[in-house]
């Protein structure tokens, strides 16, 4: 026999490190409060999934999840474990799995008088870290469970499989000293410039202080010692410089393209429908908080980037850990720990020491980006306005222009389901190009008003045609959509996508970037719609309006509807206006004053339209003025 040689479970090789680079991830970060000596801890965690993969590899599980861990010479004596699973116990690590032991008497070449043995195995270990940052197991307790099999055989291999854990299982050890470089490494890239050289230092004295095992992994108290700063008075900050003033702005478009990235990267990957759709909130939850940031302007003192990554992280890195458990492949849940390791790290040290000169720069989202997918091609913080056909297709949403979603339902063997089929939808399309045309440019004076109106009044049931997939919808709900698309159009717009400025006529903008008829904000919905169309054509506004409608409608309208149908849209109209994670305001008691006079308003004008009595109103007339 060999000698034996201890074992270091460690990666080799670029790919490996740059995979357990956030495998000392601190999943579910939160940091301490700072001590006098400004000392701050936080829990540095290795999920059990990571380390089962780690000790699987270590025992040489290349069978297919079955591990040899002891077989005589001659063959007539083995004992395996199936597929090993590590858990908790108790405060104790536990590796565990069904066993199976053979033991014969060898003679002659052949084995004789075979018994067997067949029960569950557990393996109790302490976890320890030394100072070499390696992770070893410690005070080894090898446990059977009642099995089939007679008792002498059955003890013969509790005394094997004893051997084995002591031998096998405290050779083990994870060595965490270059993930936690990549650490270091990942924070300083976060390092504001002119603040960075403390920060740097204090990264350094970075150390472990306690291991414990907790419910979603073995966790590592760290601390680092920050150096004491005491406060001193903010003087005054003068007004940013157009170029300075394109710099914020610009930080913030890298927060949405990373953003974008990422959702993308998960959303491809999965196939349930309530995940995508959480996918989808998180996007535009924390685009209508951008767009929010960039409406107040730069405020003194106040990095918006460090507070929207703050207020999105906990809701990205719950998906991305779903992802990661449920991922299949070794490889991806391996990134997958890696970018939670990484975001952690840095929300925590965020939260708890916001003026240790972080800074959630470009830079710094690329290198995180990266963690998730090294193989990516592009910048993965790139803002761009055009229409992203990943996007539309993650969440099925189809261009204002493109063919109706679905025609509408037919008796079975009806005529038109023929030919004339094809030359009816060429007539919708046709009409559809037309009633934009008609609408181009057009600014109505008061002796238009009544053509005006009828003409928008058809661009808005044209558009509801289109959208509506009546395999999809109850038919209750149709007539409603009709309804709630025509009356966000007046909240919105009272009907209008041009107005006169200057003696010139242009589209209706706000201040924030909502356009058009549908007032629909171009940075929420970048790569969905094309923004150029959405500011110029009053039908692909319309169009991409019903659009975005449909979609809330179908997502949370439908559902707020089973306490009572007049929820749906009111729901629907609160998830367009303010995001999808206020589809409830219009109902809480919290909701601020303004916001529920909207809110009100937008009911009265939803109530008006589905009576039949809204009439020129639609168009907010001054007085007098009527067809």
């Amino acid at each position: 026999m060999q000698p034996r040689v201890p074992r270091v479970f460690a990666p080799s090789g670029h790919a490996i490190r740059a995979s357990l680079a956030g495998i000392v991830a601190v999943v579910g970060v939160a940091l301490a409060p700072v001590a006098a000596a400004d000392a701050v801890r936080f829990p540095l965690t290795l999920d059990y999934q990571t380390l089962q993969l780690a000790i699987r590899k270590h025992l040489r599980d290349e069978s297919g999840g079955e591990l040899v861990l002891w077989r005589t010479d001659d063959g007539c004596g083995t004992f395996t474990l199936r597929e090993p699973t590590v858990s908790a116990a108790a405060g104790r690590l536990r590796i565990a799995g069904p066993g199976a032991a053979r033991a014969a008497i060898p003679f002659l070449g052949w084995c004789w008088a075979e018994a067997s043995w067949d029960g569950p195995v557990a393996i109790l270990a302490r976890p320890e870290l030394g100072p070499d940052w390696k992770l070893r197991l410690r005070d080894l307790d090898t446990r059977l469970g009642e099995a089939e099999g007679s008792g002498g055989v059955a003890r013969r291999v509790a005394a094997v499989v004893a051997r084995w854990a002591e031998r096998e299982v405290a050779d083990f050890a994870f060595d965490l000293g270059p993930p936690v470089q990549e650490v270091r490494a990942l924070l300083g890239s976060f390092a504001a410039t002119a603040q960075a050289a403390p920060l740097l230092a204090a990264l350094q004295t970075l150390r472990p202080v306690a291991v414990t095992v907790e419910p979603d992994g073995v966790k590592v108290d760290l601390s680092i010692d920050l150096p004491s700063a005491p406060a001193a008075p903010r003087a005054p900050e003068a007004a940013l410089t157009p170029d300075e003033l394109k710099r914020w702005e610009a930080r913030l478009e890298s927060w949405d393209g990373f953003l974008v990235f990422l959702v993308k990267n998960l959303g491809v990957l999965e196939t349930d429908a309530e995940a995508q759709d959480e996918l989808l909130d998180v996007l535009l939850s924390a685009r209508h908080e951008l767009t929010d940031v960039l409406g107040r302007g730069p405020e003194a003192g106040v990095d918006p980037v460090r507070q929207l990554f703050l207020n999105t992280w906990s809701r990205v890195r719950a998906i991305v850990r779903r992802a990661a458990l449920r991922s299949g492949d070794e490889t991806r849940a391996l990134r997958y720990v890696t970018f939670l390791t990484a975001g952690d790290a840095l929300a925590a040290l965020e939260a708890a020491a916001p003026a240790a000169g972080l800074e959630i720069s470009a830079d710094g989202l690329r290198r995180l980006a990266r963690v998730l997918d090294p193989a990516y091609a592009g910048d993965p913080v790139e803002y761009s306005d055009l229409p992203d056909s990943t996007l539309r297709q993650l969440f099925k949403f189809r261009d204002p222009d493109a063919p109706p979603r679905r025609s509408r339902r037919r008796a079975p063997g009806s005529w038109d389901w023929i030919g004339p089929r094809a030359a009816h939808a060429a007539e919708a399309d046709a009409e559809w190009v037309a009633l934009g045309h008609r609408l181009a440019g057009w600014v109505p004076d008061y002796r238009e008003v009544r053509a005006y109106r009828d003409t928008v009044a058809r661009l808005l049931e044209v558009a509801v045609e289109r959208t509506v997939d009546p395999d999809r919808l109850d038919p209750r709900f149709e007539r409603l959509f009709e309804h709630l698309v025509k009356a966000v159009a007046w909240q919105e717009s009272c009907w209008r996508q041009f107005v006169r400025s200057g003696g010139r006529v242009t589209y209706i903008a706000s201040r924030t970037g909502d356009v058009g008829m549908m007032q629909i904000n171009v940075r929420v919905w970048r790569g969905f719609f094309d923004p150029q169309k959405l500011r110029w054509n009053a039908a692909y506004n319309a169009g991409a309006g019903a659009e975005i409608l449909w979609h809330l409608l179908t997502r949370y309208g439908v559902r707020e509807a089973r306490a009572g149908f007049d929820n749906a849209p009111r729901a629907t109209f609160a998830a367009y206006n303010g995001g999808p994670s206020r589809h409830r305001r219009y109902r809480l008691a919290t909701t601020p004053p303004r916001i529920r006079a909207i809110d009100h308003a937008f009911w009265e004008k939803y109530r008006a339209v589905a009576a039949g009595d809204a009439e020129d109103r639609v168009l907010c007339l001054p007085p007098g003025v009527t067809s």
